[in-house]
C-alpha cells in the first residue's frame, strides 16, 4: 500500500512539475518586431505587416483621418493591451479582448485623429504576463 501511494506521489509531482515547466518569451524594447513587406520592392512597401508570437499579420491604415490597426493575436483568454506613445508619454492605453489562445482572433483598434494631433508615433501591443505582471510579447508599430 505504502508503495502504491509513493508511486502516486512521484508520479503526480513529476507531471506537475513537467506542466509548471512552461517557457515564457518576454519581449523586450531592444529587439525589433518582424516587418513582413508584400509590397513589390518599391521604396515606400505598400502592405508592412508586423508580428511576433503574440500577434500576427498586424497591419495599419490611415482612412479618413483616423489610424486603424488590425491584424491577429494568439493571447491567453483573448485579452491583451495596446498604448498609444509620444515619445515616452502614454497618451492612451486600453485593452482588446478576442479569441482565447490556442486560436488566432481577429482584431481592430481605431485611434483618433485628436492622438495624432498631439503627437502620437508608435502604439504598442502586448501582454500583462500572470507569473509577474510586467509587460511580454510587446510589438511596437510605428504610427508615421
Amino acid at each position: 500500500m505504502k508503495r502504491k501511494f509513493l508511486l502516486a506521489v512521484f508520479i503526480v509531482l513529476f507531471f506537475g512539475l513537467t506542466a509548471c515547466n512552461v517557457d515564457i518569451n518576454i519581449s523586450t524594447d531592444d529587439k525589433k518586431p518582424d516587418v513582413i513587406d508584400k509590397g513589390n520592392n518599391q521604396e515606400e512597401p505598400v502592405n508592412k505587416q508586423y508580428e511576433n508570437n503574440a500577434f500576427k499579420e498586424v497591419t495599419v491604415s490611415k482612412p479618413n483621418g483616423k489610424i486603424i490597426v488590425k491584424g491577429k493575436a494568439r493571447v491567453f483568454e483573448g485579452v491583451f493591451q495596446y498604448a498609444v506613445i509620444s515619445g515616452k508619454e502614454i497618451l492612451l492605453e486600453n485593452h482588446y479582448q478576442t479569441e482565447g489562445a490556442p486560436a488566432w482572433g481577429n482584431f481592430e483598434i481605431s485611434i483618433d485623429e485628436e492622438l495624432m494631433n498631439k503627437g502620437a508615433d508608435s502604439i504598442e501591443l502586448f501582454v500583462y504576463s500572470a507569473k509577474d505582471g510586467s509587460k511580454t510579447d510587446i510589438l511596437t508599430i510605428p504610427l508615421k
